[in-house]
C-alpha cells in the first residue's frame, strides 16, 4: 500500500510538473509581444531618455566650469585629462541628442546616437592634437610621451587630452601629419552626417539653391535692362516724328492727287504711335519650384513669402516701365493737347491710306495720267473707314500693392494650428506647400499612410473654429497632386486689377480674339479663358458677389483684343444700368437691348442669323467659321464673317417675361452656334431649376459660380457643392468644359471709371454702325412674341382658368404645404375627388407642380414670391390696354 501511495504521489507530482511546464511558453510570448512596442510606448521611452540626457548634460556643464573639491575635483581633473578642451563639447552634444529625442527627429536608436556622439568627440580631440602640434613633434616624441604630455598639460588651450593624443598620434605615426589630418577630417564629416541624418542630396541642394537663386536674379536684371533699352529705342523715333508732325501745316482731309513719295513718311509714325499705345511691357514670369516633402514649416513659409515678393517686384517693374513709356492719356476726360493729337493722327492716317493702297496694288501705274490716279485713290476713301485703334493700357488703373506687407507670421501660425488640430483628432499629416493667393491661402497636406480623406474633410468646421476663419473649403485631393488642399480666407485680401491680367503673358500671347481675363488663382498666376473653346459660359451668384464686374472685365478684354470687324457684341441688359455705358461703341451690332420683351426678339434674330450662317457654310463646303474665313482670305469676293458674343446680364428676368421663347432660343444657340462663330455668356443671380432649366444646363457645359446662398444653388450651377463657401467680392469657382474639378479664382476688378475710359476712347476713335436690318428684325420678332403672348392670354381667359373659382385657393394651399396631392386639396378645400383632380391637372399645366410620381406627393416647382410676380406681370398688360 505504501509503495502504491508513493507511486501515486510520484505520478501526481509528474503530472503537476508537466501541467506547470506546459504554460511556460506563454510568458515568453508575452515577452516577445512586449518587445514589439507601440509608437506611443517608443515615444514615451524617447521622452524619458531625453530628460535623462538633459540632466547628464547639465551635470557635465557644472563639472566642466566648477572645480569643486574632493571627488568632484577628481572627476573634473579626470575629464580634462582624458578629453582636454573637448570636455566642453560633451554637454553640447548631449543637449542636441536630447532635443532631437524630445522632438522624435533622431536617426536610429538611442544607443547608436550616443555612440555617434562619442566617436565625433574622439575625432575632434584627435584633430585638435594633430593641428596644434608641428610635424617634428610627432617624429621626435613616442606615442606614450605624447599621451603623458597631453594628460599633464590638460589646462593649456587647446588641449586634446589623452584620448586625442592616442588617436591623433597613431594616425600621425601611420600617415604623417598631413595624411592624418585628411583622414581625421573625412571620418569626422562622415560621423556628423550619420549623427544628423544629413544626406549628400540634401547637402547638394542646400548649396545649389542659393547659386540658382543668384543666377535667376542676374538673368532677371539683364532681361529688364534689355527691355528698357529696347523701349527707349522704340520711343526715340516716335518722339521725333511727333515733333515733325507738330511743325507740319494743316492738310485738308479731302482726297486730292498727290505723289506717293511724301505720303510714306507720316505712315511710319502712325504705326509706331499705335504700337506704343497698344503694346505694353511684358512682366517677367517666375516659375514655381517643386517642393520637397521633408521641408519644415519655416522653409515653406519663407518660400511662400519669396513668391509673393517676386510677384510684387514684377508688378513694380511693369509699373515703372509703363510710366517711362510715355503713353497718351486715355479718355475721358481727354486733355486738349491729346485731343488735338488724336485728330492729327486721324488726318494723317487718312492721308497716308489714300495713296498707300494704290501704290501696293498697282506699282506699275506710276506714269499713268493724274485723273486715273485720282480715281483709284478715291475708291479706298469711300469704301474704307479710319483704322480702328485699340484702347491704350493707360485707360486702366495701375495696380496698387503695399510692398511692406509681411505675412510670414500669419502663415506660420495658421500652419501650426492646423497641424495641432489634426493631431488632436489623431490625424497625422504634414504640410508640403503653402500658396498664398489674393483672397485665400491654400495649405497642402500630405496625410500619412492609412489616413482616409474623409477623416480630414469631416473636420472642416473644427478647423475653421481653430483658425477663427469665416469658413474654409477643402479640396480633396488636389488635381495632379498627392495632397489635400485646405483653403483659408486671408485676413488682408489683395485686389486683382484688370490691368495686371491684360499685361500678363497669358493674355498677351493668346491668339484667340475671344480670350478674356478672369483673375488670379490661388498660386497667384493670371487666369484667362478662351470663349471659343468653352463655347458658352453660364455665370451665377448672389447679389453683390461680382457678376456684373466679371461681365465688364470680359467685355473690356474683348475690346482690348479684337476690332469691330472681327467681333460683334449683342448685349441684353434687363436691369438697364449695367451695359448702357457701352452704347455707341463700334463693336455693338445694335444698341444695348434693355426691354425684356425685345430681348426674346434679339435672341430669335440670333437664331435666324445662325441658320443663315450655316446655309453659307454648307454652300461653301466648309465646317466652321475658321474654314470660311481662310477661304475668304484666298477669295477676295467673299466677305469674312465676324464672331458674335451675346451677353445676358440677368436671365431670371427674361425667363419670367417670356420663358418659352427665351429657353428655346438659348437652347438652339447653345446646341449649334459654336461652329457659326456665335457664343453665349449668361449671368443670373437666381440659379434655381426654373431659371436654369435642365435643357439649358445640358447645352452650356462651362460654368462659373460666384458666392451663392446655399449648397442647393451650388449644385444647380456646378453639379457639386462648394460655391456656398466662397467669400464674395469676386471669389469664384471656374469649371470649364473638360475639367474634372473647378478652379478657385479671385476675379479681377474694373471700376466704373475704367469702363467709361475704355468705352469713351473707342467712341472717340470709331463710330458705331448699327445694322438697321437687325434692329427691324428684333422689333418684328418682339411684336410677334407680344401678339402671341396676348393671344395665348386671351385664350386662357376664355378657357379653364376662370372656370374654377377655387384655383387661386388651390395654389395657396400647395404653396403653403410645399407639396401637392389630390387628397390634400380634398381635405383643405373640402372638395370632391373629381374637382380636386381637375385642379391638380390645371396646376400641372400651369407649371406650378410637377408630374405624377405614383404614390408620392407631387413637387411644387415655384415659390410664393414667384407666383405673386407672375400674377403682377399678367395684370400689367390689362392695365396698359385700359
Amino acid at each position: 500500500m505504501a509503495a502504491k501511495k508513493t507511486a501515486a504521489k510520484s505520478t501526481a507530482a509528474k503530472k503537476k510538473t508537466t501541467t506547470k511546464k506546459a504554460p511556460a511558453p506563454k510568458p515568453a510570448a508575452a515577452k516577445t509581444e512586449s518587445v514589439e512596442k507601440t509608437p506611443e510606448q517608443l515615444s514615451s521611452r524617447r521622452q524619458k531618455a531625453a530628460i535623462a540626457l538633459m540632466a547628464v548634460a547639465a551635470l557635465l556643464i557644472a563639472m566642466a566650469f566648477i572645480e569643486g573639491e574632493h571627488a568632484w575635483l577628481a572627476v573634473h581633473n579626470f575629464m580634462f585629462g582624458v578629453f582636454g578642451t573637448c570636455t566642453y563639447i560633451w554637454p553640447v552634444m548631449l543637449i542636441y541628442v536630447s532635443v532631437m529625442l524630445a522632438m522624435d527627429k533622431t536617426f536610429g536608436s538611442i544607443s547608436s546616437n550616443l555612440i555617434g556622439v562619442g566617436i565625433s568627440i574622439l575625432l575632434i580631440c584627435s584633430a585638435i592634437h594633430i593641428f596644434s602640434n608641428p610635424a617634428e613633434y610627432f617624429s621626435t616624441l613616442s606615442l606614450g610621451d605624447q599621451i603623458k604630455s597631453a594628460w599633464r598639460d590638460y589646462d593649456t588651450f587647446p588641449s586634446a587630452g589623452a584620448l586625442g593624443a592616442l588617436v591623433g598620434g597613431l594616425l600621425a605615426k601611420m600617415a604623417g601629419k598631413v595624411g592624418a589630418a585628411i583622414i581625421d577630417i573625412i571620418l569626422l564629416a562622415v560621423s556628423i552626417m550619420f549623427l544628423t541624418g544629413l544626406t549628400l542630396s540634401r547637402l547638394g541642394m542646400s548649396i545649389a539653391k542659393p547659386l540658382k537663386r543668384m543666377s535667376e536674379d542676374t538673368n532677371e536684371r539683364l532681361e529688364r535692362g534689355a527691355q528698357r533699352v529696347k523701349e527707349e529705342q522704340e520711343r526715340a523715333p516716335s518722339r521725333d516724328t511727333r515733333r515733325k508732325k507738330a511743325e507740319e501745316p494743316y492738310v485738308s482731309p479731302r482726297p486730292f492727287p498727290v505723289p506717293p513719295l511724301p505720303t510714306d513718311e507720316p505712315a511710319a509714325p502712325a504705326k509706331s504711335r499705335k504700337k506704343a499705345d497698344d503694346e505694353g511691357p511684358e512682366p517677367t514670369v517666375f516659375p514655381r519650384k517643386p517642393v520637397q516633402a521633408d521641408v519644415s514649416i519655416d522653409d515653406i513659409v519663407s518660400r511662400a513669402e519669396a513668391a509673393n515678393a517676386t510677384a510684387k517686384v514684377a508688378a513694380a517693374a511693369s509699373k515703372t516701365a509703363a510710366a517711362a513709356q510715355g503713353r497718351p492719356a486715355c479718355v475721358p476726360p481727354l486733355p486738349t493737347e491729346s485731343a488735338k493729337d488724336e485728330l492729327e493722327m486721324l488726318d494723317i492716317s487718312k492721308k497716308s491710306d489714300e495713296p498707300e493702297k494704290p501704290k501696293k496694288k498697282e506699282p506699275v501705274k506710276k506714269p499713268e495720267p493724274e485723273i486715273e490716279t485720282q480715281e483709284t485713290a478715291e475708291e479706298p476713301v469711300i469704301e474704307s473707314r479710319p483704322t480702328y485703334r485699340k484702347p491704350p493700357i493707360t485707360c486702366l488703373k495701375e495696380p496698387i500693392h503695399d510692398g511692406n506687407e509681411n505675412f510670414s507670421d500669419e502663415l506660420k501660425s495658421n500652419a501650426q494650428k492646423l497641424l495641432e488640430t489634426l493631431e488632436s483628432f489623431n490625424v497625422h499629416a504634414k504640410i508640403t506647400e503653402i500658396s498664398r493667393g489674393p483672397s485665400v491661402t491654400r495649405y497642402e497636406l500630405q496625410p500619412d499612410a492609412g489616413v482616409r480623406i474623409n477623416k480630414i474633410t469631416n473636420l472642416a468646421d473644427d478647423i475653421a473654429l481653430r483658425l477663427a476663419a469665416s469658413g474654409i473649403r477643402i479640396e480633396a485631393p488636389i488635381p495632379n497632386k498627392a495632397a489635400i488642399g485646405i483653403e483659408v480666407p486671408n485676413k488682408l485680401r489683395s485686389m486683382v486689377y484688370l490691368r495686371e491680367i491684360i499685361e500678363s503673358p497669358q493674355f498677351q500671347n493668346a491668339k484667340s480674339k475671344l480670350n478674356v481675363a478672369l483673375g488670379k488663382d490661388i498660386a497667384g498666376n493670371a487666369v484667362c479663358a478662351d470663349l471659343t473653346k468653352m463655347p458658352h459660359l453660364l455665370i451665377a451668384g448672389t447679389t453683390g458677389s461680382g457678376k456684373s464686374v466679371c461681365l465688364n472685365t470680359m467685355i473690356a478684354s474683348i475690346l482690348y483684343n479684337a476690332t469691330p470687324d472681327e467681333v460683334k457684341l449683342l448685349m441684353i441688359d434687363p436691369k438697364q444700368v449695367e451695359f448702357t455705358v457701352y452704347n455707341g461703341i463700334a463693336h455693338l451690332a445694335v444698341p444695348v437691348v434693355s426691354d425684356p420683351r425685345k430681348a426674346s426678339g434679339a435672341l430669335t434674330w440670333a437664331v435666324n442669323e445662325m441658320e443663315n450662317r450655316y446655309k453659307i457654310l454648307s454652300e461653301k463646303n466648309v465646317r466652321d467659321i475658321k474654314g470660311y474665313n481662310k477661304l475668304a482670305e484666298r477669295d477676295k469676293s467673299l466677305r469674312p464673317m465676324h464672331q458674335i458674343v451675346i451677353f445676358i446680364d440677368e436671365l431670371a428676368d427674361l425667363m419670367m417675361v417670356a420663358p418659352n421663347e427665351v429657353e428655346d432660343a438659348i437652347c438652339r444657340l447653345a446646341q449649334k452656334a459654336r461652329a457659326a462663330g456665335m457664343h453665349l455668356v449668361i449671368a443670373t443671380q437666381r440659379p434655381s431649376v426654373d431659371v436654369i432649366t435642365g435643357i439649358i444646363k445640358a447645352n452650356i457645359p462651362s460654368r462659373l459660380a460666384l458666392s451663392v446662398s446655399s449648397s442647393v444653388d451650388s449644385r444647380t450651377i456646378l453639379d457639386m457643392s462648394g460655391a456656398e463657401k466662397l467669400i464674395g467680392n469676386g471669389d469664384m469657382l471656374f469649371n470649364p468644359i473638360g475639367a474634372n474639378k473647378p478652379t478657385r479664382i479671385q476675379g479681377c476688378f474694373i471700376s466704373d471709371e475704367e469702363v467709361e475710359n475704355v468705352a469713351d476712347f473707342i467712341k472717340h476713335n470709331a463710330e458705331a454702325e448699327y445694322d438697321e436690318g437687325i434692329m427691324d428684325e428684333i422689333n418684328r420678332q418682339a411684336a410677334i412674341a407680344g401678339s402671341s403672348k396676348k393671344s395665348s392670354a386671351a385664350s386662357s381667359e376664355d378657357g379653364e382658368e376662370p372656370g374654377d373659382e377655387m384655383f387661386p385657393n388651390a395654389v395657396e394651399v400647395v404653396l403653403d404645404a410645399k407639396m401637392a396631392s389630390t387628397t390634400l386639396l380634398q381635405r383643405k378645400l373640402k372638395l370632391g375627388y373629381a374637382r380636386a383632380a381637375r385642379l391638380m391637372d390645371e396646376l400641372e399645366s400651369k407649371g406650378i407642380i410637377g408630374p405624377f410620381e405614383g404614390s408620392k406627393p407631387r413637387q411644387v416647382l415655384i415659390t410664393k414670391q414667384q407666383w405673386m410676380e407672375k400674377c403682377a406681370l399678367s395684370d400689367a398688360p390689362g392695365d396698359d390696354e385700359i
